[in-house]
């Protein structure tokens, strides 16, 4: 769980132009910028209810927050990278509309995008070692290195499909004679598979965080036939776990955003000193964000 106040996530958001130029991407009237307008004119009017003034309504209001509080994020993990990969994944991350409402399979490369970014700066903004490029993430713990292959499955149909392409091209990268040591993970977020499009998460406050994590784990058990979560031994035998994670914004008592955010790494069973590797790896960085 992430709680950021409007000061703080506007001074790195005031970073991402001279960030983007710095990697030859010319800023434009984008996803990203719409998110940072919003965060702008919540705090404005923030401001204005303090003072005694009527809350107005603001389009896409919960969506722009959300969107500007990964961006924060990923801006704070990736402001001294200059990485060709890193340019790549952001040209592709910026496009797209600014509510899920209006996102489809053919427009939804942006957030699938995003999805690889701000994973990869959770890990990096908790002390791990990433690179990015292909696979989507390279993930280097103590004494290993793990290849992750990120999918954003755009409905509860297509979840064991794309477990299954993420495995095919997972399996490719560890059989090249470079990848011998290497293990592999797969990452799924269900946020949209979740949310439908509706990204919020209301609950009292202090129950955020149980919510979604009952949320995720009922979603498991409810799909574990239909997702094929019993035959990861299918895969390649370094293929060592099955990462899901579910986010959404968390809209308490209309006061306050939290972003929240829950993982369950499944274990395939194909590797136990990789996976123990990997797990003690989780551990040690949810301990330093804890």
């Amino acid at each position: 769980m992430k709680v950021a106040t409007f000061d703080a996530v506007l001074k790195s958001l005031n970073r991402l132009d001279p960030w983007l130029r710095s990697l030859g991407i010319e800023p434009k009237s984008d996803r990203w910028h719409q998110a940072v307008q919003m965060v702008q004119r919540a705090k404005e009017q923030r401001e204005i209810v303090e003072r005694g003034g009527a809350r107005v309504h603001i389009s896409n209001y919960m969506d722009g927050l959300f969107e500007a509080m990964e961006i924060h994020e990923i801006v704070e993990a990736f402001d001294s990278d200059s990485s060709p990969a890193l340019k790549a994944k952001l040209m592709r991350a910026l496009c797209g509309p600014i509510s899920p409402f209006n996102e489809q399979p053919k427009n939804s490369e942006a957030r699938n995008t995003m999805f690889e970014l701000s994973l990869a700066a959770d890990w990096k903004n908790a002390g791990s070692v990433v690179e990015l490029g292909e696979p989507d993430i390279k993930l280097r713990a103590a004494v290993a290195l793990f290849q992750t292959e990120c999918k954003r499955p755009f409905s509860e149909n297509s979840v064991r499909k794309n477990i299954g392409d993420a495995a095919s091209q997972l399996a490719k990268e560890l059989n090249k004679p470079d990848s011998e040591n290497d293990y592999g993970i797969i990452a799924i977020s269900l946020s949209r598979v979740f949310t439908k499009g509706n990204l919020g998460c209301y609950a009292p406050a202090g129950m955020g965080k149980q919510v979604i994590g009952e949320a995720l784990a009922e979603m498991l058990d409810e799909h574990t036939e239909q997702w094929g979560l019993k035959r990861f031994r299918e895969m390649h035998p370094r293929i060592v776990a099955v990462m899901f994670q579910l986010t959404a914004p968390w809209d308490v008592g209309g006061e306050r955003l939290i972003h929240l955010s829950t993982s369950n790494f499944l274990e395939t069973g194909n590797d136990a000193r990789g996976w123990n590797t990997l797990r003690n790896h989780v551990e040690s960085l949810e301990h330093a964000v804890a």
